[in-house]
């Protein structure tokens, strides 16, 4: 299992599983959707790699609130879920 995920590995991640380029450091109040540009497939793309590369899963209830999410709530998210 990897150790939770911080700003930085997220960023990390973004970049390079979704070729997408920060403008700007990311602070966690950056809602994935409107403040990062991730849209439907890039968050489909960002969530399989979570999963099958770091364990990590959401909730049902969660997969509908993801595009409104900010990066700290994701990241929470993220903490109370790991996968054993």
């Amino acid at each position: 299992m990897s150790p939770l995920l911080d700003y930085t590995s997220f960023c990390q991640i973004v970049e390079e599983q979704l070729e997408v380029t920060m403008q700007q450091p990311v602070t966690g109040g950056e809602r994935l959707r409107d403040d990062l540009q991730l849209d439907s497939m890039r968050l489909l793309q960002l969530l399989v790699h979570l999963e099958l590369e770091h364990g990590y899963v959401l909730v049902d209830e969660q997969l509908a609130q993801l595009p409104q999410m900010t990066v700290d709530q994701l990241l929470q998210s993220l903490a109370q879920k790991e996968v054993v």
